[in-house]
């Protein structure tokens, strides 16, 4: 991440926030880091189950 990228400012709920803190941990990303890779893997999910849609 660069200080180049978009900057996003969220209300979550706390127990959500903890969680997102202790995956951050357990898989040694920052915070920001694991959010978008969670993103990014949410992303692609989508992406690949419209896909599918589309081959049916």
């Amino acid at each position: 991440m660069s200080r180049k990228d978009a900057q996003v400012n969220l209300r979550i709920p706390d127990g959500l926030k903890e969680y997102l803190d202790e995956q951050a941990q357990l898989n040694r990303r920052s915070k920001t880091a694991e959010i978008v890779h969670r993103l990014e893997q949410s992303r692609r999910d989508d992406e690949s189950q419209r896909s599918k849609q589309a081959d049916a």
